[in-house]
């Protein structure tokens, strides 16, 4: 009888998807240069330290594509990003809209 297939196995307890589809996910606990872990079934060497709250890349990410966020656009990616790597103003350019471009006050 084969074993259910857990989150745990496919994710590391050390990254939290918000919502199904993210393709973003967050850092829930530090992680350093150079130590292993599992994204979305695939063991990765983290080549940068991530710090807590920040965001990585669920699967390959390529210039255009979008990064979504607890179900939402949050930017556009403007550099190719592997699994598991920094996802930040470095490579990827805001999808936010200031409040004064929506006409409010």
């Amino acid at each position: 009888m084969a074993r259910p297939v857990t989150e745990s196995a496919i994710m590391d307890g050390r990254l939290l998807r918000l919502a199904e589809g993210d393709n973003v996910l967050i850092v829930a606990r530090s992680i350093r240069a150079g130590e292993a872990l599992t994204v979305a079934g695939t063991q990765i060497t983290v080549s940068a330290a991530l710090p807590i709250g920040f965001k990585v890349a669920a699967t390959d990410l390529q210039p255009g594509d979008v990064a979504i966020r607890l179900g939402m656009p949050i930017g556009r990616v403007t550099q190719a990003i592997r699994r598991g790597e920094l996802v930040h103003t470095h490579n990827l350019a805001s999808l936010y809209m200031r409040t004064h471009e929506r006409g409010e006050a």
